[in-house]
């Protein structure tokens, strides 16, 4: 925790700052706004050339083309990342209109190190805001699933062009270049040491890491403007960017702690202080203290450099206060919320912040067992990964079971879940598939919602009995089936009420954590040759490939996992089942079809998104 000089210190930096940024943007509003034009117009003319170099030399092939357009729409999109640039240029005393022609070069340099970052650390969407390079391709890029080397491959050509138009260009070309060059070995070998175990992970590990993978990263840009390093600001700047990497790692502590990753948490955790409380109160001293003594270095430096620094480490002050530090003792927390607050749809950072990193699991496949599961996309901030072993989508990190169901105990209703009204649509042809196959009269509903399969299955001359997780469904079942109902879950013990001859569990699995153990048990509940019905959301729907993540089905924290008909016969082929046939829905006639399922059936698919199967307890088999 910071003492209360330091607090006291920064709150008067902060304060002084306000006015100081008013004083600046007032008289230099101008010249930021034409440095701004002047760097978008060499960022547009390099990018250009780029891909005109591409067209040229590959004779205009239609793919070189295609992923040149592709990486140019990336780094111009990426541009937002060169905010700070006018402001330094304003600092350095640079007129408008006369910033140094190799400044486009540079741009391309500093954007191939981020195609390699998103390549190297998986980055699928970078910050949630857009889809990265390495995603673009591959969703639709390359046959044969080559996504990951023309990523790399697009990386090098940006580097390669970034250096030839560098080449001639800057003053003493020759050794600018050999300065461009040192810096972007400092970033691959700050990479390389990003990826050692933790044994080697100290707070001296810690710094000479983000000087290299990080520091030397912004001088790929910085030294287009004071290649000769000649400003007083420079050294400052390169400890400011040291601890801006800092406060980046504090907004990404979560995923890199899951990853494995070195992080400024992570490190001091590992190093220093396992405990939680420990670990954060010698962050916040680290951080506060590098932030004040860059406030006081920042009073040594003349006009306007002084004031440029001024608004950049309030902002930093700024940043580090929305993260929870830099608050005296009396304003933080003292105990742990006994309640979530969250709902369904929160996303992945409210609940670390309410709750910590004992909110996340990570798992491997739930099916499988592989721990080879590559990131796809993300909602909510959580993470979906497939399988490249059964191909089965899942959420990992996902949110702990503990937390799962203190969720569901605060809720006062159900989370949405689209597939019920599948549940009372299909309930007759679910009980005429069963019948056709097996004349078993006893049939358990597992997750029997409003009992519209129960009731239905009843009149049928079933003998009927059901579970049910949740306790807010209607309780008008109660009086009608007493005894042969059950709020209780399938997972953690066996299922009562003896053998059956029929199960049925529509849309259910899709909720469950551990999908196999939950079918075994379902396998042991079973008679020798009995049946399962199982329906689940399919991953390979034509609603999933027109709509994806934004499908109201894909939600993490509701269904945490994702079958196709591989992964789902596989698991059941695992637990014992014999699956006999994938069940096609008959379309929906009259009332029961809305506009946008007919739709669906028109464009080849079917209404619910669903993929339902029958499979069969071998008769030889017993339990």
């Amino acid at each position: 925790m910071l003492t209360q000089d330091i607090q006291q210190n920064l709150a008067t930096h902060r304060l002084a700052a306000e006015q100081v940024t008013s004083n600046f943007h007032a008289a230099h509003e101008r010249a930021l706004d034409d440095h701004r034009s002047q760097i978008e117009t060499d960022m547009y003319e390099a990018i250009e050339r780029f891909e005109r170099s591409i067209a040229e030399i590959s004779d205009d092939n239609p793919l070189c083309i295609d992923l040149g357009r592709r990486t140019a729409d990336y780094v111009a999109w990426m541009r937002w990342a060169l905010g700070d640039l006018p402001y330094y240029a304003i600092a350095l005393g640079f007129a408008p209109g006369e910033l140094p022609p190799n400044l486009g070069g540079c741009i391309l340099c500093y954007f191939s190190g981020r195609v390699f970052d998103d390549f190297l650390d998986r980055h699928y969407l970078y910050r949630g805001r857009r889809y990265t390079l390495l995603s673009s391709l591959g969703e639709d890029g390359p046959p044969g699933g080559q996504a990951d080397a023309v990523t790399v491959m697009m990386g090098v050509l940006l580097l390669v062009e970034s250096l030839l138009q560098l080449d001639g260009v800057a003053p003493s070309a020759g050794r600018f270049l050999r300065q461009i060059i040192a810096s972007y070995r400092g970033v691959v070998l700050g990479t390389i040491m990003d990826r050692s175990g933790s044994d080697s992970w100290s707070p001296e590990f810690y710094e000479c890491l983000i000087r290299r993978k990080n520091v030397d990263y912004w001088l790929l840009l910085y030294d287009a403007l004071d290649p000769e390093h000649r400003s007083p600001l420079h050294p400052i700047l390169m400890s400011y960017y040291a601890l801006a990497q800092k406060i980046n790692d504090l907004e990404d502590y979560t995923r890199d702690e899951l990853q494995g990753s070195a992080n400024i948490v992570s490190v001091y955790r590992h190093s220093v202080a396992p405990d939680k409380a420990k670990v954060f109160s010698f962050v916040e001293q680290n951080v506060g203290s590098h932030l004040l003594e860059l406030w006081t270095q920042s009073l040594e430096l003349l006009e306007p450099a002084r004031s440029v620094l001024s608004i950049k480490l309030a902002e930093t002050h700024d940043n580090l206060a929305r993260l929870g530090f830099l608050q005296s003792a009396a304003d933080k927390p003292t105990t742990s919320p006994t309640r979530i607050g969250l709902a369904w749809f929160s996303n992945l950072e409210e609940f670390v912040q309410r709750l910590g990193l004992d909110a996340l699991e990570l798992v491997d496949c739930p099916v499988c067992r592989s721990s080879r599961g590559t990131a796809r996309f993300r909602k909510q901030g959580f993470q979906f990964n497939r399988c490249p072993q059964c191909s089965h989508l899942y959420v990992s990190p996902r949110l702990a079971p503990r937390y799962v169901a203190q969720l569901a105990a605060e809720s006062i209703e159900t989370a949405y879940d689209p597939f019920l009204q599948s549940q009372k649509i299909y309930a007759e042809f679910i009980c005429h598939t069963l019948r056709r196959h097996s004349y078993g009269q006893r049939l358990l509903d597992i997750g029997y919602g409003e009992g519209h399969l129960l009731m239905a299955a009843r009149a049928l001359g079933f003998q009927v009995y059901g579970i049910e997780p949740s306790n807010l469904v209607r309780s008008h079942l109660d009086e009608a089936l007493a005894d042969r109902i059950q709020h209780r879950s399938l997972e953690g013990e066996d299922l009562p009420w003896g053998a059956f001859d029929h199960v049925a569990m529509s849309h259910v699995l899709e909720h469950v954590l551990d999908p196999p153990t939950a079918l075994e048990r379902v396998h042991a509940a079973l008679h020798p040759g009995g049946l399962l019905y199982i329906a689940v959301p399919d991953s390979e729907s034509l609603q999933f490939k027109l709509m994806g993540k934004t499908w109201d089905a894909v939600s993490p924290i509701v269904h945490c996992q994702f079958f196709n008909e591989t992964s789902l016969t596989h698991l059941l082929q695992s637990t014992g089942f014999e699956p006999i046939q994938r069940i096609q829905p008959p379309a929906l006639q009259g009332h029961r079809q809305e506009r946008w399922m007919q739709l669906f059936r028109r464009l080849g698919g079917e209404e619910a998104g669903e993929l339902a199967m029958l499979a069969r307890k071998p008769s030889g088999k017993t339990d």
